[in-house]
């Protein structure tokens, strides 16, 4: 029987790509097999082949013996035999299209019609790629030519246009029909409509889209995609043709310890057959995205793995939330256990401990483990247990924190003060136990204690700390400095052996002696220390004196070496005629207060009084009779004071501009423009871009007085008929730029002029700004001025320009 079994096993081998239908019958004449040619032209049906001639050829064994038949189906060519097709091709749900090499429909079966819209009649003759979309066109082309030259059947996807305008999804297998000499004479299609199919897929992709999820299916080698997402592609950066031809690509943007457990233990497990669930990275340049992915092996009827089925989901937020929470439990874990304070934690039920660090061991002298089933409580003094009680109950009734200090019972070390912060713990909006954090204040407590005990003692020191301060205010060189920091001690102390002494760099351990005190207070060429040698011990609060004393000495005492040296430098400097940018800054500031001042001076007295003796004359020639001429002499004397006031307010606009530092620098300009623009006889063009720096006020002074002067110099001398000036700002610096199309002048030739006309006063400010001016003019061609200023002014190699800050 088995040796049965191989014979018709080698007969089906041999005839299952037979081109004719063939099958087999036994002896008892029942087909027990047909080939794949049968199959499509008749299916299961065996009582259908009237169209077809039979050719019967015995099966025999190794022993001659026939077996079985092969029975070889011929086609009738007779009108019955055709017709029969013509059945089969009109009755089919699928379209059938014949065409030949250059694309033209032969035959079209009648399905045509609700497949595109279209009658046969109208189909047939056509070129077939009539109807296709024209983008799938090109496409559609190629595999149409590979069918004629591989003579091989290639399966497609593609559009029509159907009649009415829309689209229509087609899958279709193009096989080819070959003639006696083995020639590709037509091409068959059989096509069939997988629009709903395609619509089901886009409504999955959408879903999957909004999920951040993409799904596919492979074979059981991974070397073909038999259905991709489009979501895959986008979340690996390739696309969808790609990755169906190639999927080992999804593995070069994966994480290379990812990608290595997922060739080896991953692979392993599916090839066994069990469910894999992995989570991955995903590395797109400097980002990184985890990605979850969850595969099934799908298996056959016998169970040998046919394909694998997996859906991937972008989990990166979910995977940067934990990741956010681990490294929020770590830190917050690490601030526990490390925190140099004591922390702990008691539940709600009779105060008993949960949790506590070293810290709290440390300080309690209760050990770490022993805290298991304890109560808090235990750890009071009674004496404080009402107060412990009470802020305990403050916090769980009021939901926040309380402060308090107690003592801790059976401390080791004697009495033990602590200060405690209860802080609510809370669970999903409930509160679930509470924190404590513990200080601890002994040592504060009796340093309070001392302090108490020593009020005369501060008193005295206090009063000394107060004279000595005031008397520092009028020391003015650096030896009455010194000098008096000694006597003062000395007095303080009640000792005598107190000196400063200069010690040399690098000397100081060799110098000092164990059984003296010493106290840097300044440096000159070498560090400068208070040096005290005394035989008993200072009270807290002595030093605490001495501390505050030395520390006056010493904010006064690299000052007053600078001053001192400050004014030697300034003798040189004047015996040099040289002047320092600071000094510059300095005069103008000084120059912009007495400015300030004496606007204020003038519009709070002067302008109010004439304001005031206006209104009275206003009033008394209003309502009392004078004779003509007295009354048109008391008009003109108050027009006289209008133009007065008039005049004394733009004196107080020109000395100190009104809201300069809240408008800002630009829109005041805009004001002096507009205000200039009344009095003068020239076009004023001005523009400013957004600046990206917040100006000193002495930038905005600065730039403000410049235009001032330019515009005052256009108006008294250039003649011009256009003023244009910008402001702008690159690379830390503005830019400020006026040019006017006036008579112009020789530069070189009438430096002396530029002293009257306010040039050198520009430059000066411009130098005290740490910036650059430029001057360019000629006669006739106008005058051109450029300044640049650093956005941050530094005074490079000016080591006192701290002091006129």
């Amino acid at each position: 029987m088995d040796h049965f079994q191989d014979v018709i096993k080698g007969a089906k081998q041999l005839l299952k790509n037979m081109p004719d239908p063939i099958y087999i019958v036994n002896l008892d004449d029942e087909i027990i097999w047909v080939n794949d040619a049968f199959h499509f032209l008749f299916g299961n049906s065996n009582s259908k082949f009237a169209g077809f001639m039979e050719k019967k050829v015995p099966i025999n064994n190794a022993n001659d013996e026939t077996i079985a038949f092969s029975v070889q189906l011929k086609e009738n060519t007779s009108v019955q035999s055709v017709e029969k097709y013509r059945i089969i091709a009109e009755n089919t749900l699928d379209t059938i299209v014949l065409m030949d090499s250059d694309a033209i429909v032969q035959y079209v079966s009648p399905s045509i019609k609700s497949l595109v819209g279209y009658d046969v009649e109208e189909y047939e003759r056509m070129d077939a790629f009539h109807i296709i979309h024209p983008d799938d066109q090109d496409r559609v082309r190629v595999l149409h030519s590979e069918v004629f030259r591989s003579r091989q059947p290639v399966n497609m996807e593609y559009r029509l246009i159907h009649s009415q305008g829309h689209t229509v999804h087609i899958e279709a297998r193009v096989k080819p029909v070959l003639d006696d000499k083995g020639q590709v004479k037509y091409a068959v299609a059989v096509a069939r409509d997988v629009t709903e199919r395609k619509q089901k897929e886009h409504l999955l992709e959408n879903i999957l889209d909004n999920v951040n999820a993409g799904v596919m299916s492979t074979d059981k080698d991974f070397s073909r995609m038999t259905f991709c997402s489009d979501s895959i592609g986008k979340m690996f950066g390739f696309s969808i043709q790609e990755i169906t031809a190639s999927p080992i690509l999804l593995h070069t943007h994966m994480h290379p310890e990812d990608d290595a457990a997922l060739m080896h233990e991953v692979k392993h497990q599916l090839d066994l057959g069990i469910p894999v669930v992995k989570t991955f990275r995903l590395l797109h340049g400097e980002e990184t995205k985890w990605i979850k992915m969850t595969i099934h092996p799908y298996l056959d009827y016998i169970g040998a793995i046919e394909r694998f089925d997996g859906i991937l989901m972008d989990v990166t937020e979910k995977k940067l939330s934990e990741l956010a929470l681990e490294e929020s439990e770590q830190r917050y874990k690490s601030l526990f256990e490390n925190n140099l304070d004591g922390v702990f934690s008691i539940d709600l039920n009779g105060f008993y401990f949960v949790n506590a660090n070293r810290s709290f061991e440390r300080i309690t002298g209760t050990q770490f483990d022993k805290l298991n089933d304890r109560c808090f409580m235990g750890l009071i003094m009674d004496e404080d247990h009402a107060s412990v009680y009470e802020a305990l109950f403050h916090v769980i009734q009021q939901q926040e924190s309380r402060d308090i200090e107690c003592r801790i019972s059976k401390s080791a070390y004697g009495e033990k003060i602590v200060s405690i912060t209860f802080v609510p713990i809370f669970l999903s909006d409930q509160l679930n136990g509470v924190h404590g954090i513990v200080k601890d204040i002994t040592q504060r407590k009796r340093e309070e204690r001392e302090l108490i005990q020593s009020e005369e003692r501060y008193k005295v020191l206090q009063q000394s700390i107060n004279r000595f301060s005031n008397d520092l205010a009028n020391v003015m060189k650096v030896s009455v400095l010194e000098s008096r920091l000694i006597d003062e001690v000395k007095s303080v102390l009640n000792i005598d052996d107190v000196s400063i002494e200069e010690v040399p760099w690098g000397q100081e351990q060799s110098i000092m002696s164990m059984g003296s005190i010493w106290i840097k207070i300044g440096e000159k060429q070498q560090p400068v220390y208070l040096r005290i040698c005394m035989d008993k011990s200072m009270l807290k609060i002595e030093e605490e004196w001495l501390e505050t004393a030395v520390h006056y000495v010493t904010i006064l005492y690299d000052n007053l070496h600078l001053i001192e040296d400050l004014m030697r430098r300034l003798e040189e400097m004047v015996a040099k005629n040289e002047t320092p940018k600071w000094m510059l800054r300095l005069l103008f500031n000084l120059s912009e207060k007495e400015r300030s001042s004496l606007s204020s001076d003038l519009h709070d007295s002067v302008l109010q009084d004439l304001i005031i003796w206006y209104r009275k004359l206003e009033s008394l020639r209003s309502t009392a009779a004078f004779a003509e001429v007295t009354q048109f002499e008391l008009k003109q004397i108050e027009e006289g004071l209008l133009d007065a006031i008039h005049q004394i307010r733009i004196t107080c606009n020109e000395l100190r501009p009104p809201f300069l530092l809240k408008m800002g620098l630009v829109e005041s300009l805009k004001s002096l423009f507009s205000y200039t623009r009344m009095f003068s006889n020239y076009e004023i063009e001005f523009s400013a871009e957004q600046m990206g720096y917040a100006l000193t006020e002495e930038q905005i002074l600065g730039i403000y007085r410049i235009v001032q002067e330019l515009l005052n110099n256009a108006t008294k001398h250039s003649r011009a008929n256009k003023v244009t000036m910008a402001l702008t700002t690159e690379d830390g610096l503005i830019h400020f730029s006026y040019l006017d199309d006036g008579i112009g002048m020789d530069v070189s030739a009438l430096e002396a002029s530029f002293q009257s006309m306010g040039i050198a006063g520009i430059e000066k400010r411009v130098l005290s700004l740490e910036g650059d001016v430029e001057l360019k003019s000629a006669p006739g061609q106008g005058f051109h001025v450029r300044i640049s200023l650093p956005i941050t002014i530094k005074v490079k190699g000016e080591r006192y320009g701290n002091l006129i800050g």
